[in-house]
């Protein structure tokens, strides 16, 4: 030391700024704000870890209320090494606990940008997007999500995001006229990820939206198709918003279902549905009653009340409502009663 002052000088500034950041660091975990952030700050001038305390001097002053401090020590904390990113990350954070997700989404764009494959300002990144509802921008960060983030974490996100964007285009306030909309809403499927053009979803979601949308034939075509790959019940429903094909050959394709799925709820209230639209009220009436008795479906003894009432047999009518209640009676909890 007494050979080389300088150095010697260096070395005890950098013990003190090492005892500095670690002393702070406690003070600040203990809520001894002003004294954690006065030997932060120091730590930050003369340590060899600056960007450690002024990260840790920014929470001090974000917890104090101090904008001013804590934005200038993340100002300073961005030009260490490898501070852009930390100083946005923690920027980001604060913007989102303030209820200021729109600057947190700006603040994330361009740490996207500079740390492409950094995982945690992806997953922040995607979390803001999914709270913005900015399906589109969601849409197009999830191959990079797949890539550094696991297939099953991108996976479920990328579904929600391909769900609600074709609902957001199919549903697009102020676009009235239903052959544009469906065209947009056709050229949109077609950037739909090939796996998720066969989930059930999916397809029940965009041939929905067709056959309101005029499409009917086209959407029926989708859920033939995809029910002969894999049966699932969230597709016959479909079936009753297509108003462009005949009743008749609806039920006949309802009727070739439940030969295969004899009792299913699912396709029975849709059969009754179309036959309602048909004016076939007998049918109706053993379609509805056929769901009823094979899964008590609330759905089906609402529509058999409805149609009883219609057709003026209120005692069946009456007999149906009971059956709801007692079904809604195992429910709920055991309470004194009058």
């Amino acid at each position: 030391n007494l050979a080389e002052p300088v150095r010697a000088t260096r070395r005890f500034r950098r013990g003190l700024a090492r005892r500095r950041l670690k002393s702070g660091f406690i003070l600040l975990m203990d809520g001894e704000l002003d004294k954690a952030e006065r030997l932060l700050t120091a730590a930050g001038r003369d340590g060899d870890w600056p960007l450690v305390a002024w990260l840790l001097a920014a929470e001090c002053a974000r917890q104090r209320g101090d904008g001013e401090a804590l934005e200038q020590y993340l100002q300073n904390a961005a030009r260490s090494r490898r501070g852009d990113t930390f100083s946005g990350l923690m920027r980001a954070r604060f913007a989102l606990d303030d209820g200021r997700p729109g600057a947190a989404h700006q603040e994330l764009k361009g740490l996207v940008a500079q740390a492409p494959g950094n995982k945690r300002v992806l997953a922040l990144y995607a979390d803001v997007l999914e709270r913005e509802r900015d399906w589109p921008a969601l849409c197009a960060l999830a191959p990079r999500l797949r890539r550094y983030l696991g297939d099953a974490h991108a996976a479920r996100r990328e579904r929600r995001a391909w769900l609600a964007r074709v609902q957001q285009v199919a549903q697009k306030p102020g676009f009235n006229d239903g052959n544009s909309r469906s065209r947009e809403l056709r050229d949109l499927f077609k950037q739909v990820p090939a796996p998720l053009k066969q989930d059930p979803a999916m397809v029940a979601r965009y041939a929905g939206f067709l056959a309101q949308l005029g499409e009917g034939r086209r959407a029926l075509q989708l859920v033939k198709e995809q029910l002969g790959r894999d049966w699932d019940d969230r597709l016959p429903p479909v079936v009753e918003a297509i108003d462009d094909v005949s009743p008749d050959d609806l039920l006949q394709t309802l009727e070739q279902w439940l030969v295969d799925r004899p009792g299913n709820a699912a396709v029975l209230v849709t059969a009754g549905r179309v036959a309602l639209k048909a004016r076939l009220w007998g049918k109706a009436q053993n379609f509805f009653e056929a769901a009823a008795n094979s899964s008590q479906s609330a759905t089906a003894l609402a529509e058999l009340s409805r149609l009883y009432l219609a057709l003026g047999d209120q005692v069946k009518a009456a007999k149906v409502l009971e059956r709801r209640v007692a079904e809604l009676d195992g429910q709920l909890p055991d309470l004194p009663l009058p």
